[in-house]
């Protein structure tokens, strides 16, 4: 049904639980998943400005955002990051024309109806132009947000301890969890395995990577 997906993402919360779903549906449909930040810089910026040291870190926080999205991302999932300058709504719209996306996946800021989610002029635009299918994803009324390291310690360890096949009398976890592209990252070892445990600062969803020998 997909195989190319496209998440545009800009570290909010609204943006992760659109990259996790359009995971999941790319992860379904054996689908290649983009990634896309855009820069919001566009003909109507003055040149010096839009090369400045501003415009810059923007850039460089999107490659880490994009990066950080494909990290987390199942291991035998194809991931495409990446960054583009311009209009949001203009690039979104091109790049899914340029690459054949079969569908674009945008999150929510709203809390329910289509009239109170669309408030942003990106998504708005990108419902009435794109030639594709979207989809528009909102929040779960369980998801609880995840805004501190020890929070993320808590769930990873709720996580590692109610898995199967991981021995928990061995358990390890480094208490120094690191934030990265919208997720904690949370390390953890038994004396065979070592895992990453990936959590959405924006929803508290976890999943366990097995990292044994990389």
């Amino acid at each position: 049904m997909y195989d190319t997906v496209l998440v545009p993402t800009d570290g909010s919360e609204a943006a992760t639980r659109a990259v996790e779903q359009g995971l999941a549906i790319a992860d379904r449909f054996d689908a290649t998943v983009h990634v896309l930040f855009v820069a919001d810089v566009d003909e109507r910026t003055p040149w010096d400005l839009s090369e400045s040291q501003p415009a810059e870190s923007m850039r460089e926080y999107g490659r880490n955002l994009t990066d950080g999205v494909a990290e987390q991302a199942p291991a035998d999932l194809e991931v495409v990051p990446v960054v583009e300058a311009g209009d949001p709504r203009e690039e979104i719209l091109a790049y899914a024309d340029e690459h054949g996306v079969d569908v674009i996946v945008m999150g929510t800021r709203g809390l329910s109806g289509i009239d109170r989610f669309l408030l942003g002029s990106v998504a708005e635009h990108v419902m009435r132009n794109a030639e594709c299918s979207v989809l528009v994803t909102r929040a779960d009324d369980d998801e609880r947000p995840v805004e501190t390291a020890t929070a993320a310690l808590e769930v990873a360890r709720a996580e590692l301890e109610s898995a199967e096949r991981i021995d928990a009398e061995t358990l390890r976890i480094d208490d120094d969890p690191h934030e990265m592209g919208g997720y904690w990252i949370v390390s953890a070892e038994t004396d065979e395995r070592a895992f990453n445990v990936h959590i959405s600062r924006a929803t508290g969803t976890a999943r366990i990577a097995d990292v044994t020998g990389e």
